[in-house]
C-alpha cells in the first residue's frame, strides 16, 4: 500500500524485492538501506516515510472497512489472473461493489464529446453484450462511457467502471448515481488511494487496467489523441484485439477511431454478429433492435417493431418520414413514438426527430 501510494511503482517491484532480497518488512520499517537496494528515489523516500509516520496504512485500511471498499492484493487470489499478463500490473485494486465477474468482459471506450450515433452504438452495443452475458468494462466518465455503462444496466447487465479517481469519489459528480447504479450489479475499480482527486495524469494509466482486464477492446468514437486511442494501445500492447466503429470521416470525433481501422483495427459493422463472436452465442434471428427489445423484456406489437426497424435502419427520421416509410398514420406514429419512448428504445434526437436504441449519456 505504501509503494502504491507513492504513484511511481507497479507489481513488478515485487520481483525486484525478491531478486535483492528485500521483504515487506524492511519497508514497512522505513529502511533506508532497503530502498537504497531497491533505487528507491529521494521524493519517493519522503514520501514512504511521510505515510508511515501518519499512520495512514491503518487509517486508510479503517476508511476502506468503512466504506464498504475492498482491496485486493497483487498477491491475493482474487486478483485478476488477466491483469498479471500485461506489462506493468497494479500493485493493488481499491473495489467498491460486488465481485469482479467472472466470464468475457469488452470495453467498450470512446470520446466523452461524442455524437447522439455514438453515444447509440455504445448503448446498443453494451446492451446486446449484456444480454448474452459479457461484462461491459468502461472508464465511467461523460459520453460513450457514460452510454456503454447505462446500456448494460437497462437490460440487468454487470459493468465495471475503472476509475482515474479514489473508488469513494463520483468523477464527475453528476455520475454519482451511475455509481451507485453500477455498485448494485457490478462494481467500481482503480488503484488510487482512497480520497484522490481527479488528476489528468492518473486516467491515462488507469487505461492500461480498462485495456487488460477486457478480451477485446472496442473504440466506438474517438478523436486522433485521446485516452480511447491509449486505450486501444494498451489493449493491443496486452495481446488484446481491438476493434472500432467505422465514423464519418469528415467527423474530427472519429478520426482516431477511424484511424484505427486503417492500421489494422477490425471494424464492428454488425452489434449482433460481434456479440455472438464473443459470447459463443447464436444471435442471428435477432436485429440489434429487436435483441435490444426482447433483452429489456418488453414484448412489441408488429406496428412498433416496424417503426424500431425504420429508425434502427435510417437513423434519425420525422413522423412524416415514419408515417410515409411505414405505411402509417402520424397519429400512429405519435402513439408508437410514446410507448417505444417510454420504454427507453427511442428517444428525440432533434427538433420533431426521432433516433433508435441510443443513449443520451
Amino acid at each position: 500500500m505504501l509503494l502504491n501510494a507513492c504513484g511511481s511503482f507497479d507489481a513488478r517491484i515485487l520481483d525486484l524485492m525478491e531478486e535483492r532480497g528485500v521483504s515487506r518488512e524492511d519497508l514497512s520499517s522505513g529502511s533506508m538501506s532497503a530502498m537504497d537496494l531497491l533505487g528507491i528515489v529521494d521524493t519517493a523516500r519522503e514520501r514512504i516515510v511521510e505515510l508511515l509516520s501518519s499512520g495512514w496504512p491503518e487509517a486508510e485500511m479503517e476508511q476502506c472497512e468503512k466504506k464498504g471498499v475492498k482491496v485486493i492484493f497483487f498477491s491475493d487470489p482474487e486478483y485478476p489472473q488477466a491483469l498479471r499478463s500485461i506489462n506493468d500490473p497494479p500493485l493493488l485494486l481499491y473495489s467498491r461493489g460486488r465481485t469482479l465477474p467472472r466470464g468475457e468482459k469488452v470495453a467498450v471506450v470512446g470520446t466523452r464529446k461524442c455524437t447522439s450515433y455514438g453515444s447509440g452504438c455504445a448503448s446498443t452495443l453494451a446492451s446486446t453484450l449484456a444480454g448474452v452475458g459479457v461484462t461491459v468494462i468502461s472508464g465511467g466518465a461523460r459520453g460513450i462511457d457514460c452510454a456503454a455503462h447505462r446500456g448494460c444496466l437497462d437490460p440487468g447487465g454487470k459493468t465495471v467502471a475503472v476509475v482515474g479517481t479514489g473508488v469513494d469519489i463520483a468523477y464527475p459528480a453528476s455520475h454519482a448515481s451511475l455509481y451507485r447504479e453500477i455498485m448494485e450489479e457490478g462494481v467500481i475499480l482503480g488503484e488510487y488511494p482512497l480520497g484522490t482527486s481527479p488528476r489528468p495524469w492518473n486516467f491515462p494509466r488507469r487505461n492500461r487496467i480498462i485495456a487488460g482486464l477486457s478480451s477485446r477492446c472496442v473504440v466506438v468514437e474517438a478523436p486522433e489523441k485521446s485516452g480511447a486511442i491509449t486505450t486501444a494501445r494498451c489493449a493491443l500492447e496486452a495481446g488484446r484485439e481491438v476493434w472500432a466503429v467505422p465514423g464519418r470521416i469528415t467527423d474530427r470525433v472519429c478520426r482516431g477511431s477511424n484511424a484505427l481501422i486503417s492500421d489494422g483495427a477490425s471494424p464492428l459493422v454488425d452489434i449482433v454478429a460481434f456479440a455472438s463472436l464473443v459470447s459463443g452465442r447464436q444471435m442471428d434471428l435477432f436485429s440489434p433492435e429487436t435483441a435490444k427489445s426482447e433483452m429489456s423484456g418488453f414484448s412489441l406489437t408488429p406496428e412498433e417493431r416496424d417503426v424500431l426497424r425504420l429508425l434502427a435502419d435510417h437513423g434519425d427520421m420525422t413522423v412524416d418520414n415514419i408515417a410515409t416509410e411505414g405505411k402509417m398514420s402520424a397519429a400512429a406514429v405519435l402513439r408508437v413514438i410514446g410507448v417505444l419512448s417510454a420504454y427507453g428504445l427511442v428517444f428525440a434526437s432533434g427538433p420533431g426527430r426521432w433516433s433508435a436504441a441510443a443513449s443520451r449519456g
